[in-house]
């Protein structure tokens, strides 16, 4: 029988290239931010089930997001990583931390059996113990499982656990100077792809088409691997809301597309909307792009420190008032962006929306998502990527193209 050396061991020994996307010293402010948090609310270990908090947090990078992950943050300092040992060269080469801990995935013991023994050898009992226990956004990944919980809470029944869900996110919601060259980055990707798409839109051709030669513009180009996949509606499919997948839908005439894309750069994102439409746009559709561009410019003319999203929002709602009467609009104007990975770009709950009573701060990102939906019938999406500056907004995304493209 093999009983090969431990990977992680092996990688030890060797001195391997480094790929962080940011000097150490920016970890390093990142990790005094978290330490500072964790002292306020009398954490003394956090655990970190939010793989792209982790990432932020150390330079982590992997194409397997999913893959069960816990890092550890200790009140010293001090971090260390709970994980597949697949994930061991992934973690050495491309974060800060150099204490990996494999654990077996073949082991009848759950992961969260294993990760208890690691928490008490390392003196975790009676001790204050972080835990990300929600999911930071509607369509993200993240959260520590319900009976993974229940397992750590029965192996260390004195330790005090505290919701840490939001401690990290809080810090990631402030973009610094770099973080937002990289999502510039990103958003001249964005716009490669989505030229290269529409201009792939003739009638005979497919949404297929349509994503392949946007996907090949914005990966020729340097994107990495897309938080979200590609999304290409047309005709009826169009009008059917946001999260309808592309499946070999031949384009004809009378067509209206709906186009959603993020280029990739550093795991940074910045997506942005387009639509068009095969031949002369009928009047309804014209009417539903015109509604959408008028709200995106009141959105962008509106954003600035100060504001909440829910005066923003209100404002941006008169540009919708002429189609009001005919079209289905989901009810946000912006959400938080920035670091993301799949499944989601999604970065954080906060919302330029109704209700919404924070207020925007210099350094925030959002993707403003003015698509609108005559349900079953067309659609149409036009949307921008900004950061709120000292005294409004800025695009990270180029702002090219904002018009019914007519194919």
């Amino acid at each position: 029988m093999i009983n090969p050396r431990p990977y992680a061991a092996m990688l030890s020994e060797r001195t391997l290239p480094s790929y962080l996307p940011f000097p150490k010293e920016e970890y390093t402010a990142r990790l005094a931010k978290v330490l500072a948090s964790m002292s306020d609310a009398g954490i003394e270990i956090l655990l970190v089930s939010n793989t792209a908090n982790w990432a932020w947090l150390t330079g982590y990078d992997t194409t397997m997001p999913s893959c069960y992950g816990v890092g550890l943050v200790f009140a010293d300092g001090s971090l260390a990583v709970h994980t597949a040992e697949l994930e061991a060269p992934c973690a050495l080469a491309s974060s800060v931390v150099t204490d990996v801990i494999v654990y077996d995935w073949y082991d009848n013991r759950s992961t969260a059996e294993q990760l208890a023994d690691v928490l008490l050898a390392r003196g975790a009992a009676g001790r204050g113990i972080g835990v990300e226990m929600a999911y930071p956004e509607t369509f993200g990944i993240g959260a520590y499982d319900a009976k993974s919980f229940l397992t750590l809470q029965d192996k260390l029944p004195t330790a005090r656990f505290t919701d840490a869900t939001q401690l990290i996110m809080d810090h990631r919601m402030i973009k610094s100077a770099s973080e937002v060259a990289y999502m510039k980055q990103a958003g001249k990707l964005t716009w490669l792809g989505l030229q290269a798409a529409l201009e792939a839109a003739k009638e005979g051709r497919t949404d297929n088409d349509m994503v392949a030669a946007g996907y090949e513009a914005m990966y020729a180009a340097g994107s990495e691997l897309t938080s979200i996949d590609g999304m290409c509606m047309v005709g009826e499919r169009a009008g059917l809301g946001p999260h309808m997948p592309f499946k070999r839908t031949t384009l004809t005439s009378g067509d209206t597309i709906y186009l959603e894309f993020t280029g990739t750069y550093n795991r940074y994102n910045a997506p942005s909307m387009r639509s068009a439409v095969i031949g002369e746009p009928a009047p309804g559709v014209r009417r539903l792009a015109d509604a959408a561009i008028t709200t995106l410019g009141l959105l962008t003319e509106n954003i600035r420190p100060g504001r909440t999203g829910d005066d923003v929002a209100r404002i941006a709602a008169k540009g919708l008032e002429p189609v009001a009467d005919e079209m289905w609009f989901h009810g946000a104007y912006g959400y938080g962006i920035g670091m993301g990975m799949q499944p989601s770009w999604c970065e954080a709950p906060m919302y330029i929306a109704p209700g919404i009573d924070r207020e925007l701060r210099p350094g925030m990102a959002f993707h403003l998502p003015v698509c609108i939906f005559v349900p079953g019938q067309y659609g149409t999406g036009f949307s921008e990527s900004v950061v709120v500056t000292e005294t409004g907004c800025e695009l990270l995304t180029p702002g090219l193209g904002l018009e019914l493209a007519v194919r």
